[in-house]
């Protein structure tokens, strides 16, 4: 005959194994994550061959060819852009310029001080750019605001440039305040602890995803371009620069690129495209293939 404290104490034993198996499986299915940059490079990959094997994180303009689990935007045009259209009801989403003001503070950005001061002398009904929900009470709004006289002065100073290289911060489309009026019930969240982060897009979900994650595939993360022209998947479409853009400096994404490897060098970040020599010397930094991508996916190996 067997005594009750017995018999639990294997039944305790079985459950704590149990409870450890768990745990062990949760570990190891957010071992692997994929981070998802807007280079052209992954142009022709299928992102949602990624979904079986890890948790997904993106950018900006991805939001509209694909849904990630995890959603950054930084500039306020996509910011604005992503909230109107829709999809931070059903997703969530970390909005970087997205300061909620109440709407008593509305009539104030109409007083002559305030329009002078931020977006010159101007007739702000003709450089205002506003969003409003039909049928949803004003009770929030985000406001962006871009000084018109600075604005022509500083083109006029760069008169040398190509009219795309202006079309993100600095094209007349962006004169003026861009308000959208928020809802009562969204998905955006705060940036939390990743607020004061200074870097880039790219970077900032790598940086989230590695603290849930000690592998992390980097794919679209092109860095540099084959040609004079910008190297972006969305260029030539709204909240992005013309197509023919100047190529971007790559220094200060490799910079932010050696900090993240530097935080985390017990992580492994696995980066699909072209080498980036700069950062290939590094012991936690492989490059791969989207062949080899292709392979491993296949292969169940990722």
């Amino acid at each position: 005959m067997r005594y009750f404290d017995e018999v639990w104490q294997e039944e305790e034993q079985i459950l704590k194994i149990g409870l450890e198996q768990s745990r062990r499986n949760k570990r190891e299915r957010m071992t692997t994550t994929f981070c998802i940059g807007n280079g052209e490079s992954r142009k022709d990959f299928d992102l949602h061959k990624l979904r079986p094997f890890g948790k997904i994180y993106g950018c900006n303009g991805l939001y509209r060819d694909f849904t990630p689990d995890v959603l950054l935007a930084m500039d306020y045009n996509i910011c604005h852009e992503i909230y109107r259209s829709g999809y931070a009801f059903d997703n969530p989403v970390y909005l970087k310029q997205w300061e909620k003001n109440p709407a008593s503070m509305y009539e104030k950005l109409f007083y002559p001080e305030t329009v002078a001061k931020f977006i010159g002398n101007v007739d702000p009904k003709e450089y205002t750019d506003e969003w409003v929900w039909k049928d949803e009470k004003k009770n929030f709004f985000v406001c962006w605001a871009n000084n018109v006289d600075v604005m022509k002065e500083f083109r006029k100073k760069n008169s040398e440039w190509h009219e795309d290289d202006f079309k993100l911060h600095f094209g007349e489309d962006q004169e003026g305040y861009k308000i959208t009026w928020t809802k009562k019930k969204d998905k955006v969240m705060g940036l939390g602890k990743y607020q004061q982060e200074k870097t880039n897009a790219g970077v900032l979900i790598a940086l989230m995803a590695a603290d849930v994650s000690k592998k992390i595939y980097l794919v679209g993360y092109d860095y540099k371009s084959k040609n004079k022209n910008v190297n972006n998947i969305y260029k030539g479409t709204t909240g992005y620069v013309g197509p023919k853009a100047q190529a971007i400096n790559p220094e200060n994404w490799i910079y932010h690129t050696k900090r993240l490897l530097n935080k985390y060098q017990d992580h492994e970040f696995i980066h699909v495209g072209d080498n980036i020599k700069e950062l290939d010397v590094r012991k936690n930094w492989t490059n791969i293939s989207y062949k080899e991508l292709d392979e491993r996916i296949n292969s169940n190996k990722v």
